[in-house]
């Protein structure tokens, strides 16, 4: 499951593209965003899953991500 993470440092926005590969971790970010629980499914993400790309503000991905996290709305 490929996620775009869109992470805002100080008004610069970076975004960077993330893997997950296990199915369990896949099912865990799953049931975190359903529940409403983003903020804990971003720092899961940001903590185990595997960095695939970086791309600075106004570049965008090849690949089309599964999901969508935008930092600011995790808090």
């Amino acid at each position: 499951m490929k996620v775009l993470m869109i992470l805002n440092q100080n008004t610069k926005e970076m975004r960077v593209l993330v893997n997950l590969k296990e199915r369990r971790m896949k099912n865990m970010v799953i049931a975190l965003l359903e529940e409403d629980r983003g903020r804990e499914a971003f720092e899961l993400l940001r903590s185990k899953a595997e960095v695939e790309a970086y791309f600075p503000l106004g570049a965008r991905p090849k690949v089309r991500p599964d999901v969508t996290l935008f930092e600011d709305m995790c808090r």
